[in-house]
């Protein structure tokens, strides 16, 4: 009989024997958890077919296609495979997901992270593919369960033996990925690691293997497959970082919870035989290195358990009948034990062929690679054994027919008589980053390659030789060739663009500073260029322009850089040569260009003007010179010489110009109906002979805060030139437009507002449009509006002119011609031009009273404008004696100084707002 004491000896052995398998089943468990891709699935090894709602069948056929981001640089869980595809485990799993439940998802073009999360914050997409569900997170996005279990791990040379578990990382360089969650966690723990950031964990890899970083943090099962794809030999998982902690789940917008429900009902229904097959199918069951943490703990608890056996054992030796007892679950024990052996060894056989199977996906992985890549192994005299077949689609060699001496196939460019000297490094032992090399193909045509060799050693640690992969980078290295070209040389006449020629004129500039040379600028262009485009067409101004270039380069003669600096405008700099010197050169170019050019057996007379500036004598710098013999050139236009130096007035309103020019950018930038520097006036138009109110013209004013009161006359010819006046022409409506507005809900009948146009508005053939969308945007109305458009410009392209007034008055707009008389325009266009208003020069009323002549025109256009039913306005009127004979002649219009001068918003209120009738004073 078993005493109560030996029964409880008994009880308590079998509880420690049970609570040692169960500490020993929980460390496999985990060991299995923390395995790269692969993960102990939730509980249920089959689930049903997803059954959806009718609520989320509806949302489904109202909302597919479901568009998904996938990050297209994370290995294998998903990344953008060589035919361009979107691949990997994760892919692969929303592919099932969408089968099993009808789903259509578009995977997003947008592949880098960053962009992915902006995408999906900005709901240009409804999930991101996998994401880590943080609290932070949580509060953004939705998240299903986990569909991706992933550890994190240590990766470093194979050589490197100072790390070995996390806080190995102390002062070490480590590479990481920009912007994924564990990197900022990693240099929060570790303030003294100095962080490499790269953009894809290839990128990390390649940093160790290339000394540029101790250490890189990535993925187990995603280091395992990059290590195979790009032949990172040299590399090893040293240590864990974190086992099992960046899983990683479905993250949907936070206003699709209906979408939540619908992607966990289809993660749910995936089997673990399907997970499986996924994760297998990508490499991702892969085992992890021992992590020695783990061991110490269990041989402490499995020594505090055998010393407490031995205190029981000792306890008990009275008690011979238990003692059998605990032998016999002592041998049960170690039959368990036994069997646990065998089914290791089971374990390491199925791992030994997991291994093979990696090896010969590897090795069909390299095999494929037959467009970019070429794997090969040589000896130390550089004799090739070993080619992958992919030499046969690159260069045509056929494999046995590469078996010789890699020196052989290379071309005579100074670059391969390198390659030598870079492999007695390598053989040495030197890891050297890729170095570049020229290799002819079959038919005589020249392939660049970026190589990257290592030492290859046999059993004894000798080296035998090497082993590389050469990458084909002729298409990028000719994309590159014709990007340089394009960025530094002009298309047309092959001559160095602007850009290029002042880097090139500010490193002239520097020879000749630390020679003490000086350094001659000519900036020349062409006369009567936009004549011959007019006339010939763009065509014929092309090859005039190349012929320039030819003609300017065959009269230069020693050292010399020549750029066609935009339009007909071409720049000289001549390196060691004189003022005296310079001015010779520019006259010789003069005269050649003084014959004539032949195009289509047309005979094309041009000339050209030159400006010269001299360093260091007008400036120190490219910009300084360039500036001067801009101003140059605008002086040679006044001299028949048609050659000029810098003029230090003229360089003054260069200056002046510029500065205007740049406070109109800033001004236009700044100014609103609030803190304006620009401001608009409003000058009143008066009908006649009753003097009411007939509305506004609203022009613009500047009061620059250094330079004062800047006239109209001065600063828009300045913006026609810069092209700024587009922008200004539309500054001003848009705040005629908010007065307008202010006005109308006032009460203000201020009948019709007038508004200026340029000339060069009108060749925009959308102007009608841009102008009536301007309009509606601030709420005004087009029956508000007058545009005012000036004789001369109306006739520069009188079809396109006819065609935008036309669709002005379609819209209720009137339209009237600016200062008529001055221009040219044929009656046949008068009649057709949809025109309200005819307006007659200020110059036709200012000598009204004392010339025959004016009064002749004011009366006949008058008598035109109205047999075409047209108004006419006079502008400018300040006696009483013009207005006498305005209103004599029927003159429908006036406005002027004798009325009033252009006045303020505020003004306008102060005398308008309550009684519309203008009263003379």
């Amino acid at each position: 009989m078993l005493t109560k004491k030996s029964i409880r000896f008994v009880n308590v052995s079998l509880f420690l024997l049970s609570l040692l398998c169960f500490i020993t089943s929980v460390i496999a468990a985990e060991g299995s958890l923390a395995v790269g891709g692969s993960s102990i699935i939730e509980r249920v090894t089959e689930s049903p077919s997803p059954v959806l709602t009718p609520q989320e069948l509806q949302w489904l056929a109202d909302n597919q296609p479901i568009r998904v981001g996938v990050d297209g640089f994370f290995p294998p869980y998903s990344f953008v495979d060589d035919r361009g595809q979107m691949v990997g485990l994760a892919v692969d799993t929303l592919n099932l997901m969408g089968k099993k439940l009808g789903v259509s998802f578009v995977i997003d073009e947008e592949h880098r992270w960053p962009n992915i999360v902006n995408n999906l914050n900005d709901a240009n997409i409804d999930a991101i593919l996998t994401m880590v569900n943080t609290p932070q997170r949580a509060e953004q996005y939705h998240f299903t369960t986990p569909i991706i279990y992933k550890s994190l791990v240590v990766i470093t040379q194979k050589s490197l033996f100072s790390v070995h578990n996390r806080g190995d990382l102390a002062d070490k360089t480590v590479a990481l990925v920009r912007d994924y969650h564990y990197s900022e966690k990693i240099v929060t723990e570790f303030p003294s690691v100095t962080p490499y950031y790269v953009d894809t964990m290839r990128e990390s890899l390649e940093a160790v293997q290339a000394g540029q970083a101790d250490a890189a943090i990535s993925f187990l099962a995603a280091a395992n497959y990059l290590q195979f794809k790009y032949s990172l030999a040299d590399l090893k998982v040293a240590a864990f970082y974190e086992k099992n902690s960046a899983n990683e789940s479905i993250a949907v917008r936070q206003d699709l919870p209906i979408l939540l429900s619908i992607m966990q009902k289809g993660i749910d229904s995936i089997t673990l035989e399907e997970r499986k097959a996924i994760n297998e199918a990508w490499g991702a069951n892969i085992e992890l290195p021992k992590d020695y943490q783990e061991l110490i703990e269990f041989a402490s608890i499995a020594g505090i358990l055998i010393l407490l056996l031995v205190i029981w054992i000792v306890q008990t030796r009275r008690h011979n009948r238990a003692l059998l007892v605990a032998n016999k679950q002592t041998a049960n024990a170690n039959h368990e034990l036994k069997r646990i052996q065998d089914n290791l060894q089971d374990i390491v056989l199925e791992r030994t062929l997991q291994l093979t199977n990696s090896e010969n996906r590897y090795r069909g992985l390299v095999e494929s690679l037959e467009d970019e890549y070429i794997f090969y192994q040589h000896d130390t005299e550089g004799f090739v054994y070993y080619v992958s077949p992919s030499v046969t689609h690159i260069l045509g060699h056929t494999i046995s027919g590469f078996g010789d001496y890699y020196y052989k196939f290379l071309t005579d460019n100074p670059k391969n008589a390198q390659i030598s000297g870079y492999i007695q490094r390598i053989l040495a032992g030197e890891h050297l980053p890729p170095f570049e090399m020229e290799m002819f193909d079959i038919h005589g045509k020249v392939h660049i390659f970026d190589v990257l060799e290592r030492p290859m050693y046999d059993a004894d640690g000798k080296c035998i030789g090497c082993e590389g992969i050469a990458h084909d980078v002729t298409s990028q290295k000719q994309q590159q060739d014709k990007l340089y070209q394009l960025s530094h040389f002009d298309e047309l006449t092959g001559l160095a663009n602007r850009y290029y020629f002042k880097l090139l004129l500010d490193q002239e500039i520097a020879r000749c500073k630390q020679n003490q040379q000086p350094l001659a600028l000519l900036f020349l262009d062409l006369t009567r260029f936009k004549v011959i485009n007019d006339n010939f067409g763009h065509s014929a101004g092309d090859y005039i322009l190349k012929q320039a270039a030819t003609r300017i380069t065959s009269s230069l003669k020693g050292q010399y850089t020549v750029s066609r600096f935009g339009g007909d405008k071409f720049c000289i700099s001549l390196i060691n040569t004189t003022a005296e010197k310079a001015n010779l050169i520019a006259v010789e170019l003069v005269n050649n260009f003084k014959h004539h050019f032949e195009f289509l057996e047309q005979t094309i007379v041009l000339g050209c003007r030159v400006g010269i500036s001299v360093y260091p004598e007008d400036g120190l710098d490219a910009e300084a010179i360039l500036s001067q013999a801009d101003s140059a050139l605008f002086e040679a236009k006044k001299t028949p010489f048609c050659v000029a130096f810098c003029n230090k007035e003229q360089a003054i309103f260069n200056k002046k110009r510029l500065e205007i020019e740049q406070s109109l950018r800033l001004a236009l930038a700044a100014s609103t109906l609030q803190n304006p520097q620009l401001f608009m006036v409003y000058q009143p138009l008066i009908e006649l002979p009753d003097c009411q109110l007939a509305g506004f013209e609203a022009l613009v004013r500047w009061q620059h805060p250094d330079l004062g009161v800047i006239p109209p006359d001065e600063f828009i010819p300045i913006a026609e030139d810069t092209g700024l006046i587009f922008e200004l022409s539309r500054w001003v409506l848009s705040n005629v437009c908010q007065q307008l507005v202010i006005w109308h809900k006032q009460g203000f009948d201020f009948s019709r507002v007038s508004v200026n146009l340029s000339g060069l508005d009108l060749m925009n053939i959308m102007l009608a449009e841009e102008l009536l969308a301007i309009i509606a945007e601030h709420g005004a109305q087009p029956s508000w509006f007058k545009f005012e458009i000036t004789e001369t410009a109306l006739m520069a392209i009188p079809s396109q002119s006819i065609d935008i007034l036309q669709k002005l008055r379609l819209a209720d707009v009137h339209v009237a011609i600016d200062d008529f008389g001055t221009g040219y325009s044929s009656l046949a266009y008068l009649k057709s031009l949809p025109a309200t208003n005819l307006k007659i020069d200020r110059s036709f009323i200012s000598n009204l009273v004392d010339s025959a002549e004016d009064q002749a025109v004011v009366k006949a256009v008058i008598s035109m404008a109205h047999s075409l039913g047209k108004l006419v306005t006079a502008e400018g009127v300040e006696l009483q004696e013009q207005v006498d004979f305005l209103i004599e002649h029927d003159c429908d219009i006036a406005q002027g100084y004798y009325f009033s001068r252009p006045i303020t918003a505020s003004e306008v209120y102060k005398r308008f707002i309550y009684d519309t009738e203008f009263a003379l004073n």
